[in-house]
């Protein structure tokens, strides 16, 4: 990949530099202890001469190589052969002017093929390991012809020579390592890349405005949406910004209050036309808190919620119009009926007009105890009172059928007749779907952290999966003799009194939930 390539001859660039750089000052270094130690361990040279002019001249090549490596970018694979080539040299002219191979030497030695082995190919860095292998050991052949105890180091520099190929292996399999990460990171940034600008076109798009600021109050990210909302340059949605620069009403209105997670408040400016409705998120991410400001045209938002009233209310008319039609129609078909036939058959059609018309009456109170916004009174309930009581009294003909279970007093806080209504309707409806074989339902009781679960539970079919995500809709009803509405308002009055009414998957039977707030008392 090009992108790929070029990032990596990048690395190569930075990496080369940097041991252009150490070589340099590591020449610099052996100069100078040469320079200040010559008079006293002058000795210790083999050739001292050679020794020094090979040092200075070192350091003036690993100068000008330095400044050609960093003026010079292209080629750099080229640059940095003829640098090791020289390395060598350097380093094999070194040994020989002193008594033989020694570690510190040696240790520049190993550096330079590692080095070799991490910055050019597999090929090339393998002929610079030879060369090394080839000075070390036989430059003591061309020393013993000057002084024949030379060849007494031919030990150490085959022991040095093996160092150099195991070097070299280690410098490969770092290599190969270093390419598996270079090739993962490089992945993981083109798709991390690919996914922010998917985010970015995403927030682009869509007309649901969106602020996120820090401590300070500065935009660190933004939308083309929340720009044109705020009435500010759209070139805003691309940069990071002060708030109180390009929004200076907004900066004032948050910045002396406390801002809780979930607040909703409208906001209006001299600098926009709209009526600003704003949602306030907190975010947290490692070492700092970010504040999500959600902005939408408030007058476009009051017409969805009319249109979504509109919908549910034409929703629910034709609801009505349906589970009012089938008795309807069963009346006007007894009524046709009842004229030609029999005073027997009269009796039959009188019950069933009186039955239909019944249905047709519990339908309308339904819909009008839906509808109506009664007044509320929540209270302080005392579960392990209340539950026997309401068997006692609303309860009577089916409380053998129930088993109530409450390890501990319990207490919440709901409007106690709307209590009586969604457990009267859950226990009734677990009677009416339970097993015929069992002639019991459970009623159970328990905390849970801050909550108090109210598990109404039969042991029938259960509900089915397809009809799960209807069951709190106002008319849907899996029984021909129920209207539909029995969940839906027990769904409504638990919503009412800050409690949530879930259904609960079991393995056999259903199970209805109120979960409320746990009181101490």
């Amino acid at each position: 990949m090009p992108q790929q390539s070029i990032h990596s001859e990048l690395n190569q660039y930075h990496l080369g530099l940097w041991y252009t750089a150490y070589r340099l000052i590591i020449s610099v270094g052996l100069l100078l202890i040469f320079m200040l130690t010559y008079d006293g361990m002058g000795s210790e040279y083999q050739f001292p001469q050679l020794y020094g002019y090979v040092l200075a001249t070192f350091v003036t090549i690993s100068s000008i190589q330095l400044l050609t490596i960093k003026l010079v970018k292209n080629y750099i694979s080229q640059q940095l052969i003829i640098i090791f080539f020289t390395d060598l040299c350097a380093l094999s002219l070194l040994t020989l002017a002193t008594n033989g191979p020694n570690l510190h030497l040696g240790l520049l030695f190993v550096i330079t093929i590692f080095s070799a082995s991490l910055l050019i190919d597999a090929k090339k860095s393998l002929v610079i390991t030879l060369i090394a292998v080839i000075s070390v050991i036989y430059q003591h052949f061309i020393g013993s012809i000057f002084e024949i105890s030379s060849l007494t180091n031919i030990g150490n520099s085959t022991l040095l020579a093996f160092l150099f190929f195991v070097v070299y292996g280690t410098g490969q399999i770092a290599v190969r390592r270093f390419q598996i990460m270079e090739n993962l990171n490089f992945s993981q940034s083109i798709e991390l890349n690919r996914l922010q600008n998917i985010n970015r076109y995403i927030l682009e798009q869509i007309e649901t405005g969106y602020l996120v600021l820090d401590e300070n109050f500065h935009v660190v990210l933004s939308n083309p949406a929340a720009c044109h909302l705020l009435g500010i340059p759209a070139m805003y949605a691309h940069d990071k910004f002060p708030l109180y620069r390009s929004q200076p009403d907004l900066f004032e209105l948050i910045k002396f209050e406390d801002l809780e997670n979930g607040e909703r408040f409208q906001f209006e400016s001299q600098q926009s036309r709209y009526n600003i409705h704003v949602q306030v998120q907190k975010l947290l991410v490692p070492h700092q808190t970010l504040i999500l400001l959600v902005l939408e045209d408030a007058k476009k938002l009051n017409q969805q919620v009319q249109q979504l009233k509109l919908a549910s209310l034409g929703q629910l008319s034709a609801s009505i119009a349906h589970e009012i039609r089938n008795p309807l129609a069963a009346i006007v078909q007894a009524n046709d009926l009842f004229q030609d036939s029999e005073i027997s058959q009269q009796a039959v059609l009188n019950q069933m007009i009186s039955k239909q018309a019944i249905r047709i009456d519990r339908i309308i109170q339904d819909t009008l105890n839906m509808v109506k916004n009664k007044e509320m009174h929540p209270i302080l309930i005392q579960l392990n009172a209340f539950l026997p009581l309401l068997i006692r009294e609303d309860l009577a003909d089916v409380a053998h059928q129930i088993r109530f279970n409450m390890d501990m007093p319990l207490a919440i806080q709901f409007d106690e007749e709307q209590l009586r209504q969604v457990l009267i309707n859950l226990v009734r409806n677990a009677i009416r779907h339970n097993d015929p074989e069992l002639d019991y339902i459970e009623i159970n009781i328990r905390p849970y952290e801050h909550k108090v679960w109210i598990d109404v539970r039969d042991f029938g079919d259960g509900v089915a999966i397809t009809d799960q995500a209807s069951l709190f809709k106002p008319f849907f009803s899996t029984s021909i003799h129920g209207t539909g509405l029995g969940l839906y308002l027990s769904h409504s009055f638990c919503e009412a009194n800050q409690a949530q009414l879930n259904y609960i998957q079991q393995e056999q039977g259903a199970c209805f939930r109120i979960s409320c707030q746990r009181i101490t008392v």
